[in-house]
């Protein structure tokens, strides 16, 4: 049983094969290029989102520091209080 021969000496089914291969990797690179661009639109948002909560962790800090330092000053305040009264007491 002979083949027929189309374009470059293959038969049809060869070149129905070689074009789904084609088509196939294609298909792959595009999927693979959209997956990695909405990859990059995900990481510039995270990006963001940090920025946006490095900013917000600053001020906690900041005002956790300054209840601290207010505390401490008030714990100061009335250990010497104390330590006053206890001096008279003797």
């Amino acid at each position: 049983m002979n083949s027929r021969t189309n374009i470059a000496g293959m038969s049809l089914s060869q070149l129905l094969s070689i074009a789904g291969f084609i088509i196939g990797c294609v298909t792959i690179w595009i999927h693979l290029e959209i997956r990695i661009a909405e990859i990059n639109v995900d990481l510039a948002n995270l990006k963001q989102e940090m920025i946006m909560h490095k900013a917000e962790n600053r001020q906690d800090f900041e005002s956790l520091r300054s209840d601290i330092n207010r505390t401490s000053k008030e714990i100061l305040v009335k250990v010497d209080e104390m330590e006053v009264y206890l001096r008279n007491r003797r």
